[in-house]
């Protein structure tokens, strides 16, 4: 029984050997080295250089790597990426070449003091510096094709937006810009666009120009708006009312522009017939004389653009196979005077326009300078007469009974002469 707690007793006491030699190894004994590559070089004082007018184009060196001792535990704390190599820029003052010194930086869970630096990779860091230059450019549009037949792109109002954009870097860089570009092709556009599309920029030459890391913009995109409508031409037509004397078939109609070219959205263009009506209907039997001018604004739908710039039309109207012919009429009468008196008509002889086909207008001028009867006669009404002047002038109907394809003046002027009836 006591041979075999001997035997326990030994074997707890080798374990704990193992135990604490483990720990002086790993923890404890500070001759263990260790190499760690490839840490990253933070260059320091970049803003300062900034506003000395500078920047830094080019690192030769941007990764360290040292061979460092310390003890175990320590040298399991130490990595790429918790070392940090720090290099400071801030007292450069002019474009050049330098090589700047560097600090090792270790983590805050390990103790500086007991980690020695037995080999660095490189003692310097080099780094080129140039003049910092800003540059503010307008955006500029390249279209490339065409849009869609029978539509129309409004390039000289599209929208860009920002309209403008900065860059910022190396002087060598940004003064070969010269132009800040949005290209956009509009092969088969047949609607608006609104769209994003990248900013090119470009040298003298119209050559486009990499940007390097070290020139920053303030914008790479631009919004392009550019409003796409359907064209159409239109005819202008009057509308013409004949009657029974004047048709439409007399009627020979010119216009100072036969046509206008219209833009707008397609659902509107469509809808759209290919005539456009100008003005108010024109009736035919109101035209005095053989020929007219009318002169009308042209309207269009609300959205449509009137691209010909015309805003008026003349229309003239010229009258071929009408003719006029002013007759004597010797046929005039009075009816209905005032009870008590008795009316006299004294124009022997009142003169009517005619007006209608030429053939039958010159038959009636023939007829009436033969003094034959022309079938028009003139009739004075004086029915609710007061008048009881002995002479006055009152309108008489001209009647018209041979000749319905004939228009006539409606009224003429007479002189009538009025008599009282004697009582006895």
């Amino acid at each position: 029984m006591i041979k075999g707690r001997k035997i326990v007793t030994l074997l707890i006491a080798a374990a704990a050997a193992v135990l604490l030699w483990l720990y002086v190894v790993t923890s404890v004994a500070p001759e263990a080295t260790a190499r760690i590559n490839s840490i990253p070089v933070t260059i320091d004082g970049s803003i300062i250089l900034e506003e000395r007018g500078l920047i830094i184009t080019k690192r030769n060196t941007t990764a360290v790597s040292l061979e460092v001792s310390a003890s175990r535990s320590d040298l399991n704390k130490l990595n790429a990426s918790s070392i940090r190599i720090s290099a400071d820029a801030s007292k450069i003052r002019s474009p050049g070449d330098y090589e700047l010194s560097y600090t090792v930086i270790f983590p805050d869970t390990v103790n500086t003091g007991d980690i020695d630096i037995l080999r660095k990779s490189t003692n310097r860091v080099g780094v080129t510096v140039e003049k910092l230059e800003k540059k503010t450019l307008a955006l500029s549009t390249h279209w490339e094709n065409s849009v869609q037949d029978g539509y129309i792109a409004e390039l000289a109002s599209a929208v860009i937006e920002p309209a403008e954009v900065t860059l910022v870097g190396p002087e060598n860089e940004i003064s070969q810009i010269t132009e800040a570009r949005v290209s956009f092709d509009l092969a088969s556009r047949n609607e608006t666009v609104f769209e994003t599309v990248p900013i090119a920029f470009l040298n003298k030459d119209g050559e486009e120009v990499s940007l390097s890391e070290y020139t920053n913009v303030t914008v790479t995109d631009a919004t392009l708006t550019l409003q796409i409508f359907k064209e159409k031409k239109l005819t202008l037509k009057a509308e013409l009312v004949g009657d029974n004397v004047i048709h439409e078939d007399n009627a020979v109609v010119s216009y100072s522009i036969d046509t206008i070219t219209v833009k707008g959205a397609a659902e509107v263009i469509d809808a759209m017939p290919d005539e456009l009506v100008v003005g108010t209907p024109i009736e035919l039997s109101s035209i005095d004389g053989s020929k007219k001018t009318f002169h009308f604004n042209l309207d269009l739908p609300a959205g449509v653009v009137n691209e010909s710039g015309e805003t008026t039309v003349d229309v003239t109207i010229k009258f071929e196979g009408i003719s006029s012919a002013t007759i004597p009429i010797t046929d005039i009468s009075v009816i209905n005077p005032m009870e008590g008196y008795e009316a006299t008509v004294v124009s022997k002889t009142v003169y009517v326009t005619v007006r209608g086909d030429t053939e039958e207008v010159n038959k009636i001028r023939e007829a009436s300078g033969k003094g034959r009867d022309v079938g028009i006669r003139v009739q004075v009404d004086l029915q609710g007469s007061t008048q009881t002047a002995a002479s006055f002038t009152a309108r008489g109907k001209v009647i018209n009974e041979d000749h319905p394809n004939l228009a006539v003046v409606e009224e003429v002027v007479v002189s009538i002469s009025l008599t009282k009836i004697s009582e006895t």
